[in-house]
């Protein structure tokens, strides 16, 4: 597997974990600013998983658009889809 297939999978997997911690985000009670500080948790969530991919391919590996294409777009669509479903009772 290549470097961004990797990357694409790490990204992935941090997408389900926070998708599935997003519903308790957003079911925490905060009235009208729980859409967005769900948002806001699902960001610092790809940043977490960029920065855990940078150290382990290499920080000069993949510049900053592949990071777009292969890191924060498959996390953040895993990781609406996983908050959706968590949200409806199907997982």
């Amino acid at each position: 597997m290549d470097l961004e297939g990797k990357c694409c999978l790490i990204h992935a997997i941090g997408g389900i974990i926070f998708g599935y911690l997003a519903n308790y985000v957003y079911t925490a009670g905060l009235g009208i600013f729980s859409g967005i500080a769900t948002l806001i948790f699902l960001f610092i969530g790809a940043v977490i998983f960029g920065h855990i991919s940078a150290k382990t391919f290499g920080e000069e590996s993949l510049t900053q658009k592949q990071w777009l294409g292969c890191g924060v777009l498959p996390f953040f669509l895993v990781a609406i889809v996983v908050w959706v479903l968590k949200f409806n009772g199907l997982i």
